[in-house]
């Protein structure tokens, strides 16, 4: 079925009358949070809907819409570029959501029908008429779909698509605490039943104490117990709980045994006053299943009085950055503890699917996509193992020979990433999955504006800072991210591939000679295409052809299609199109097409 076909003959445009009462009814479609929040949703409906209305349905075409509504180049492929199928599914269930919600009671029903893109009008029978159900709470499920569903239709509403422009310096912002409630998606009764059936690790900050003349008052002490816990919430796979949540004698030990195990840590401090006025917090992680310690600091110079809130602020980021991010050593022990004593649990899986990505030896169970796959069809409603799930099918796409995914796979990533932001919509990571899928879909402004919420949901959160960046880049923002991502690697972000190709793609696009040259042996050890990709652009900027023209011809060997897959995948890595053309016509010079010509020899 050709979806860029023209429409039927007999799609007539409306009398004056009925397209006036059409307008009207777009208009109603327009204003809802749906389409307020996808500009491109709602461009693609304004154009479709006009163009019939004025006449023009023959013209309605895959062509037509990308470059008239969606904003693509005239050179635009509807063959290679899917965005258009990809944007026609959304559509459709964002005018099926809108008609059975807010939409529920309006007289006539804009349908675009599958196989097309020409919009039906129809005003709604009195049986399909009531009314508009009541709007679901934050926090309540979504209706289950048939079991044998692979993935259910996403409820979403793309939350903090352009936002304005979030500060992209990751520094912990003054007011962490007032916005606690909002921030840890597990605070509810129900969120805490879906962490102890996945079995997310608990994390508990118990009471500080003081010692000596000198030392803190209790209220500020109190005050930084709070803001710890406060900035705790704020990363995602872990389920922060108030002092005293797990210290009964047969909790814990009941916690942290059997096939379904969970690991359990408390953060203990104490305040020290020092003679010159300042105090010492000294801060220790106890693992609670065995009674070890696993990790201590003393920090000292922290001053009292006037200069107390930036004293305390510091304390904050020090600790949650060493103890919490990803590979901070809450995270690792927790994922280690989970794929020993319980991998068939939900956090065991998690723990298998950060494994497969991060490329450790842990991760033998696959890519994790079959366990996410089932997990996320047993808990509907667990946000992070949609996010998981696009991360890790993401990173397979990138790192397998064929890195294009189809259309219907494209759909499924951008379901997974969407479902997980709608159901946790202050979760900085499922913000940033959404943010690299939506890049590379080819969605820039989207990607960015999502991006930028990741940022401001957790701003000590460097490793999602560091994903953020490479979409920055990927965009079009290229100093603005490469500069973030130095800046998060120099706060503790681990080192990626991923991340590497685009500082490679950044160092070509600025044509600095000096980051190019200090890329180039980080992306020969790099067996990833994009790495590959990113290594022929550094080769370029330091103008060595005879390099250059080798890794080129190794991409056309390795790619299925030749040339036209390495075309598609750098318009995937970067969808803006200025960028993308920049580096095809480096490419072109080191013999892209005249290779693809010579043909290629049978693989295998």
């Amino acid at each position: 079925m050709d979806l860029g076909a023209p429409a039927p003959a007999e799609a007539a445009p409306p009398e004056d009358n009925e397209a006036t009462l059409v307008r009207a009814a777009l208009e109603r479609v327009l204003a809802a949070p749906d389409f307020v929040a996808s500009p491109r949703l709602a461009a693609f409906l304004r154009f479709v809907v006009e163009a019939t209305l004025e006449g023009r349905a023959d013209e309605i075409k895959g062509y037509t819409i990308a470059v008239e509504a969606l904003g693509r180049p005239p050179s635009f492929d509807p063959q290679s570029d899917p965005i258009v199928r990809v944007e026609a599914t959304r559509l459709r269930r964002a005018l099926e959501r809108y008609y059975t919600t807010v939409g529920a009671e309006d007289p006539l029903v804009i349908d675009i029908p599958k196989g097309g893109y020409v919009p039906l009008f129809r005003p709604r029978t009195e049986a399909e008429a009531g009314p508009a159900p009541a709007r679901p709470e934050p926090q309540s499920p979504p209706a289950a779909p048939v079991p044998d569903v692979p993935l259910p239709t996403p409820v979403w509403r793309r939350t903090g698509v352009r936002l304005a422009a979030a500060a992209a310096a990751v520094v912990l912002v003054a007011g962490l605490a007032l916005l606690a409630v909002q921030i840890n998606p597990l605070t509810s009764d129900r969120g805490a039943a879906l962490a102890d059936r996945i079995r997310l690790p608990v994390v508990e900050v118990l009471p500080f104490e003081a010692a000596g003349p000198g030392a803190p008052a209790a209220a500020e002490l109190r005050a930084i117990e709070e803001q710890m816990r406060d900035a705790f919430a704020r990363f995602d796979f872990v389920e922060v709980k108030a002092a005293g949540a797990t210290s009964d004698e047969t909790g814990v030990p009941e916690i942290c045994s059997g096939p379904q195990s969970r690991s359990v840590f408390a953060l203990k401090g104490l305040a020290e006053g020092r003679a010159d006025g300042t105090f010492s917090l000294i801060t220790r992680v106890t693992d609670r299943c065995d009674g070890s310690i696993i990790w201590s600091a003393a920090l000292d110079g922290l001053a009292q009085g006037p200069a107390l809130a930036d004293s305390e602020r510091r304390a904050v980021r020090d600790v949650a950055t060493a103890i919490m991010e990803s590979y901070g050593v809450i995270p690792v022990r927790a994922r280690a503890q989970a794929l020993a004593k319980a991998p068939d649990s939900g956090f065991g899986c998690i723990a298998a699917a950060v494994a497969y990505v991060r490329g450790d030896p842990q991760g033998q169970r696959g890519n994790g996509t079959a366990c996410l796959t089932q997990l996320t069809r047993r808990e509907r409603d667990f946000a992070l193992g949609y996010a998981m799930r696009a991360t890790a099918q993401l990173y397979t796409t990138l790192h397998d020979d064929t890195p294009n995914p189809t259309v219907e796979e494209m759909e499924e990533f951008l379901d997974a990433a969407e479902r997980a932001a709608e159901l946790a919509p202050a979760s900085a990571y499922a913000a940033r999955t959404l943010a690299l899928v939506q890049l590379f879909a080819g969605e820039p402004d989207d990607a960015i504006a999502t991006a930028e919420k990741a940022l401001k949901l957790n701003p000590l959160d460097f490793d999602v800072a560091a994903t953020v960046a490479t979409v920055f880049i990927g965009a079009g923002r290229v100093e603005e991210g490469e500069a973030l991502l130095l800046r998060a690697r120099r706060e503790g972000a681990i080192r990626t591939n991923h991340q590497d190709a685009f500082l490679g793609i950044a160092a070509f696009m600025r044509n600095d000679i000096l980051a190019a040259q200090a890329m180039v042996p980080q992306l020969t050890l790099h067996s990833a295409i994009e790495s590959k990709l990113a290594l022929a652009l550094c080769l370029h900027t330091l103008g060595r052809t005879s390099g250059e023209r080798e890794v080129v011809g190794a991409l056309l060997h390795r790619m299925p299609d030749g040339a036209e897959g390495v075309r598609r995948l750098i318009h995937r890595l970067l969808p803006t199109p200025a960028l993308a053309d920049r580096a095809l016509a480096a490419l072109e010079t080191a013999g892209l097409s005249r290779e693809a010509g010579t043909g290629k020899p049978p693989r295998g």
